[in-house]
């Protein structure tokens, strides 16, 4: 089969790349042909398909002027790119693809793209792994007021101006509510989209509430190459914390549990804007059992990971399908996590990890306790981690599903 894969980034930015990449080669590994389509960016992965890649946009500028300028000249990208229509429109007439699977398309490429598979008849699957298509700033998350939002749910999508919940900025909210008005009213993803794939539960019935057809949605977790990792059933005397260092992943409850094991040990892995004040934040309160051990990537991560007696992921907003789970499960460590989000489907309780309400330092202090307190009662729940993950995630299991829905939406094409 000809599956046109399509991302706005094509080298390693986040989680949505991993899947991206992970799931092209699975599907290569099969026998089917991937052609990816995306941006062109210097940190590209190689691929004899960048002539047809878009120009490459740059929103992280220095100087206001720049930024202003800049914006003036992509705004109208943002909303409706003719350019990628165009590009996609000469990939397709040179590859012939049978099917189509989206990630990441706004604003780097945007959905005017899907007119161009309708165009072909090109049927489109959507992998959804945020929230943009129903939430303008991606998260459900207000992040001026750092608490869970689901106003726009309704299609009132001018509050990211009243809340500043985007970057800060009345007039980033506004470009965004423009953005989604100007698609919702076009019915871009409703009409031109076959199915959702959400990676949750929790997706779906967010999806569901927000007006998407039941019926439109298919829920499959994310998959991890569960032969690619090495559990370990030993630890060293740390737990762990590894993803991004923002304020909406919980990290400043961590901290404040932290306070109360002052008999366990915390490394801290990753980066991000908030991980100067979390920094400052452990240093003025007396912590000295929290290391910062910054990014780590590759086998070293994996080491750190595989070392560890346990991973916690305490988010405060509405993760997805986090794969730090997928990846602490695959190296056979169990999880605490907070009950938000797609988080609570991924553990089973007192199985595969605990959980705690979300925000509550005190509860997550406990079971912080009773994993250092219960070490092979720990380990166990690290076994029954790396069953699961070879059991649900694994490369076979998730490809015959995906291959299932492919299949679908070519039958559904030719009726």
């Amino acid at each position: 089969m000809k599956i046109l894969m399509i991302n706005k980034f094509y080298f390693l930015k986040g989680g949505s790349e991993r899947y991206f990449f992970e799931l092209g080669h699975i599907l290569r590994s099969h026998g089917h042909e991937v052609i990816p389509f995306s941006m062109k960016h210097p940190e590209n992965e190689p691929t004899p398909y960048t002539r047809y890649f878009v120009e490459e946009i740059e929103f992280n500028l220095d100087s206001a002027w720049q930024r202003l300028i800049n914006g003036i000249r992509i705004a109208g990208r943002i909303l409706y790119s003719w350019q990628a229509r165009h590009r996609l429109e000469t990939l397709i007439r040179a590859t012939r693809p049978q099917v189509a699977h989206c990630h990441m398309i706004d604003h780097q490429i945007s959905p005017s793209i899907l007119h161009t598979l309708r165009k072909h008849r090109i049927p489109v699957l959507l992998t959804t792994h945020q929230t943009k298509i129903i939430c303008p700033n991606y998260r459900l998350f207000n992040w001026s007021k750092m608490r869970v939002c689901e106003k726009c749910l309704s299609h009132h999508y001018y509050w990211p101006v009243i809340e500043k919940c985007h970057k800060n900025s009345r007039m980033a909210g506004l470009l965004i509510a423009v953005e989604s008005y100007s698609h919702h009213v076009m019915r871009l993803y409703e009409k031109y989209v076959d199915v959702l794939h959400v990676p949750s539960c929790f997706f779906r019935q967010k999806f569901i509430q927000a007006g998407y057809s039941a019926g439109k949605i298919s829920q499959l977790y994310y998959t991890i190459q569960v032969d690619r990792y090495e559990p370990r059933y030993t630890d060293d005397d740390y737990f762990l914390y590894f993803g991004r260092i923002e304020e909406a992943k919980g990290l400043d409850t961590l901290l404040s549990a932290m306070h109360s094991v002052p008999q366990g040990r915390l490394f801290i892995v990753g980066r991000g804007d908030y991980e100067p004040e979390l920094k400052n934040r452990a240093r003025k309160t007396g912590l000295k059992n929290v290391t910062f051990l910054g990014p780590r990537f590759g086998e070293e991560l994996k080491e750190i990971v595989q070392n560890c007696q346990f991973v916690i992921v305490p988010s405060e907003c509405y993760d997805n399908s986090p794969l730090v789970i997928y990846e602490a499960y695959a190296l056979g460590k169990p999880v605490i996590g907070a009950d938000i989000g797609g988080i609570p489907e991924l553990i089973e309780e007192g199985c595969t990890g605990k959980l705690f309400q979300a925000g509550n330092a005190h509860e997550l202090a406990i079971h912080i306790r009773w994993m250092l307190n219960n070490p092979q009662l720990r380990i166990s729940m690290g076994r029954s981690a790396r069953q699961k993950a070879e059991r649900e995630f694994s490369p076979e299991v998730h490809y015959q599903k995906i291959f299932d829905l492919y299949q679908n939406l070519l039958k559904r094409g030719k009726t």
